[in-house]
C-alpha cells in the first residue's frame, strides 16, 4: 500500500489540483488510488466569503475523486480558524492510498544510472494558462511575496490518462523512476531527483542531471515581464515560468536511454505530450534553456534542503 499526503491553499480548482495531486503521487510509486480521506481548514463558515470557499473546495475535491475512483471514506473539519488579522487561507488536506499489484512495480522518484534518459510527460508550460503556471505558486510566494493569482487549470480528463498511461509504462517496465511536477514547478522537480535518495543515515546519494530545454523556444525578452505574443521572435514561455510554474499534469520519468523514444512514443499514442529533456549524470543539475544555462553543484542543492530547517532554528 502506499499512502500519499498533499495540503495547498485553494477554492474550487485548488480543490481539484489537491486530489490530482495525490493521486498523481501515487501513480509515480506504480499505485492506483483506493480511496481518501480529507481535513478541510477554514475560518469562519459563518462569513458568507469564507463559506464559498468551503463550498467550493468541497466541490472541487468531489469531482476529482469522482474523476479517480477515490472515494472519501472520511475526514474531519477545523473551522473558525482565524485572529484579528483575518482567516487562514483556505487549506483542505487530502490523504490517498493506492494498491500497487506487483513488487517490481514499485517505482521510486530519484534519478538512478549515468546515462539514463529523462522524459517530461504532459505539456511543459499550459498555453491556455494566462499566467503560465505561475499563479499562486510557490516562486510567486517565495521571490516576489505574493499568493495571489488564478491557480493553474486542472483538467482531470487529461490527468486521468497521464496517470494511466505512466502505470502502463511502468508496469511494462520501462520506467527507472517517476517524479510529479507539482511545487516549484519542474526545476524545484528536478533537483528533487538528484538529491532525495537516502542510501543510510547521513549518506545521501546524489547524482547530476544535464537539461536542455532550449528547443521549447526563447524566454521572453520583454522588459515588463509579460509572456512575449510572439511577434518579437520568441516563444511566448517566460523563463520563470518554464522553471518554476505549476502547470498540472506533469511527470519527469527517467529510462535507460534506448527506450527513450519507445517511451515518448507509447505516451503521445495515448494522448500525452511527451519530450525528452534531458539525461542523467554528473555532480551538477545543468539546465540550458533559450535563454542561457544554469547550472549548480547536486552537493551544494542537498546542502540546501538537508540543512534548511537547522540554519532557520540556528
Amino acid at each position: 500500500m502506499a499512502p500519499t499526503f498533499i495540503s495547498i491553499p485553494t477554492k474550487a480548482a485548488g480543490g481539484k489540483i489537491v486530489v490530482a495531486e495525490a493521486a498523481r503521487n501515487l501513480a509515480c510509486t506504480g499505485a492506483v488510488p483506493l480511496g481518501a480521506t480529507d481535513n478541510l481548514n477554514y475560518g469562519n463558515p459563518n462569513n458568507p466569503e469564507l463559506f464559498w470557499q468551503l463550498k467550493e473546495s468541497v466541490r472541487g475535491l468531489a469531482d476529482a475523486c469522482k474523476a479517480f475512483n477515490a472515494p472519501i471514506t472520511g475526514g474531519n473539519c477545523s473551522l473558525y480558524n482565524q485572529s484579528p488579522n483575518g482567516p487562514i487561507d483556505p487549506t483542505p488536506t487530502v490523504a490517498m492510498v493506492g494498491i500497487i499489484e506487483k513488487p517490481e512495480h514499485v517505482t521510486t522518484q530519484w534519478f538512478k544510472d549515468e546515462g539514463d534518459a529523462i522524459v517530461l510527460l504532459g505539456d511543459i508550460v499550459d498555453k491556455n494558462d494566462p499566467l503560465l503556471g505561475l499563479g499562486g505558486s510557490a516562486y510567486l510566494q517565495v521571490i516576489h511575496g505574493q499568493k495571489n493569482g488564478t491557480p493553474p487549470r486542472c483538467d482531470l480528463e487529461p490527468a486521468r490518462t497521464l496517470h494511466t498511461t505512466l502505470l502502463g509504462l511502468i508496469q511494462s517496465g520501462l520506467v527507472k523512476s517517476a517524479h510529479d511536477c507539482s511545487e516549484g514547478g519542474l526545476a524545484v522537480c528536478l533537483a528533487e531527483s538528484c538529491i532525495s535518495r537516502l542510501i543510510a543515515r547521513e549518506t545521501p546519494r546524489l547524482i547530476g542531471a544535464q537539461i536542455d530545454l532550449s528547443s521549447v523556444g526563447r524566454a521572453s525578452s520583454r522588459a515588463d515581464g509579460q509572456a512575449d505574443d510572439g511577434s518579437s521572435g520568441a516563444s511566448p514561455h517566460r523563463l520563470d515560468a518554464l522553471l518554476f510554474g505549476e502547470t498540472q499534469s506533469r511527470i519527469v520519468v527517467t529510462c535507460q536511454p534506448l527506450d527513450a523514444v519507445k517511451v515518448v512514443e507509447r505516451a503521445k499514442l495515448m494522448g500525452v505530450p511527451a519530450m525528452q529533456i534531458g539525461r542523467v549524470g554528473g555532480d551538477q543539475l545543468a539546465i540550458k534553456t533559450a535563454a542561457g544555462e544554469f547550472s549548480v553543484p547536486v552537493a551544494e542543492l542537498h546542502d540546501g534542503w538537508w540543512n534548511s530547517i537547522a540554519r532557520v532554528m540556528n
